[in-house]
């Protein structure tokens, strides 16, 4: 750095690290969207004087020693790095490469796995020097501020770190920002090529370019297989002027469809009620999608979404069995699952679910139910998963009690099942993954809503295809290891698994 120029802060987000080693290709088809909150605190940061730059290893899909020199070259006083669970080692493999070519670098780890298991987490990489639990807009700041003057840190609320015998303390966090409208909007410009460059989800969109928006933090449900460690509990929210404006800048940059991506999008009707007008006021013509409980939504909110430009509500429905969602969402109830779906049907909105398998206590009666559930529920696209006991979450600290966990959590990407209920087998499970996935997507009216949507937006055809080609490869190499084991699996015909 020279002399009298302000410190250059980069943040990154590293790469994930997809399925198993012969199905890297296979994440063509997943999102590459930068995540927000990293880039809410760049805008934070150049708001404070720091010159600041964002790697986006997540959507580069970039090798270590790429992302890392990528980083170097930008001369950084500190690096701040954005993980999750599954995330988290390849951000400690860029930190230690990046300190190998610059050793003077500070680094600085945040997002939902640190926050979640601070002392942990720093005691297994010590290429990490600090970790941010929580939010960190008022922690990072506080931190960076004390480096820069020479201060000491060991109380800077938030802040885990180690102590001059090597062991890590990790402080009580910072209050939760309350009022979020004093936040600038997330320093999208520093993401190439934006708004062309987003990818989300195959199918969860209509229309292209693609933005997402975050209009609330934290969550009061009581899922267990939700990890609420960065935001917490207590439900705040952006006002609906701030929002609108968010919504306008996006769409000035040539921003066709918007993705509300919080949870708490929909937890208050009135505040939904008015945001819908205020677009409807601007004269917007952008569609959107939002995320919502089951529990949340009536008709008339609906319809009044519908008028607004919403395109697809995703709703958290987890199990088609009641007896699994007593136990991981207890305040849902199938009976209301099915009318909220379709009264949105009914409303014009397409109606998204998001499904997991593998649950404590699951077993076959509970597969089964899924199985029979998926065959008939009116939605018009589900996003299947496997359970993962991420760190942080309500379930983690009884699962062994459950069952079996191999807790890597280079490999905890709720695409593998690292945790195996009692009473079943990993083999059982996938057998079931895969049953489910075609019981939903074998269905006429399921395979019609995706054809007309793919003659609306071919992107979702051209997306399809690049990644059917390696998923085709990656099942006939699988297939073929498969029948070379004498042990191999056999699927129960009494369950249907194969039909």
């Amino acid at each position: 750095m020279q002399a009298n120029q302000a410190p250059m802060l980069v943040f990154c987000e590293p790469p994930f690290l997809f399925w198993d080693d012969c199905m890297d290709d296979v994440r063509q088809g997943e999102e590459t969207i930068p995540g927000l909150g990293v880039l809410t605190l760049a805008a934070v940061a150049r708001q404070r004087g720091y010159r600041v730059a964002f790697v986006d290893g997540k959507g580069q899909g970039a090798a270590v020693e790429t992302i890392a020199r990528h980083i170097d070259a930008l001369d950084p006083t500190y690096l701040g790095i954005s993980a999750t669970t599954i995330s988290v080692t390849n951000g400690a493999r860029i930190a230690a490469r990046l300190k190998e070519l610059r050793p003077e670098v500070v680094t600085i780890l945040g997002g939902p796995h640190v926050s979640a298991v601070p002392e942990r987490t720093l005691a297994e990489f010590p290429s990490i020097d600090f970790g941010i639990a929580g939010e960190g807009e008022h922690s990072l700041f506080e931190l960076l501020s004390r480096l820069q003057n020479g201060a000491p840190v060991d109380d800077v609320a938030g802040l885990a770190f180690r102590n001059a015998n090597g062991s890590v303390q990790a402080n009580p966090r910072a209050p939760y920002l309350d009022d979020l409208d004093v936040l600038p909007l997330p320093a999208w410009d520093l993401v190439p090529a934006f708004p062309h460059c987003f990818e989300p989800p195959v199918f969860s969109y209509p229309q292209t370019p693609v933005a997402t928006l975050i209009t609330s933090r934290g969550c009061p449900f009581s899922c267990t297989f939700c990890d609420r460690s960065t935001s917490g509990r207590k439900g705040r929210m952006h006002s609906v002027e701030y929002t609108v404006n968010a919504c306008q800048h996006l769409v000035d940059r040539g921003v066709r469809h918007i993705l509300f991506v919080d949870d708490l999008f929909t937890v208050r009707k009135q505040r939904v009620a008015d945001l819908c007008r205020a677009f409807l006021d601007r004269g917007f013509n952008f569609t959107w999608s939002c995320n919502s409980h089951p529990n949340l939504l009536d008709f008339e909110t609906l319809e009044l979404m519908r008028r607004a430009g919403c395109w697809q509500i995703a709703y958290g429905i987890e199990s088609g069995s009641q007896r699994i969602l007593d136990v991981v969402k207890h305040e849902v109830r199938l009976p209301r699952v099915h009318e909220t779906l379709r009264m949105t049907r009914a409303a014009g909105i397409r109606a998204k679910g998001y499904v997991m398998i593998g649950h404590p206590t699951e077993g076959i009666d509970s597969l089964e139910e899924s199985a029979a559930f998926l065959r008939q529920v009116d939605l018009d696209f589900c996003q299947i998963t496997k359970f993962t006991p991420y760190p942080g979450t309500p379930a983690y600290p009884t699962i062994r009690e459950h069952g079996t966990f191999e807790e890597d959590w280079a490999r905890m990407n709720a695409m593998n099942f690292q945790f195996i209920p009692h009473g079943l087998s990993r083999e059982i499970l996938e057998a079931y993954f895969e049953r489910l996935y075609k019981t939903f997507y074998r269905r006429p009216d399921v395979l019609f809503g995706l054809a007309r949507l793919m003659l609306r937006e071919p992107h979702h055809f051209v997306r399809l295809g690049r990644a059917a080609l390696p998923y085709l490869r990656n099942r006939s190499r699988s297939r073929a290891s498969a029948n070379g084991h004498t042990a191999q699996f056999q699927v129960p015909s009494q369950a249907g698994v194969n039909q």
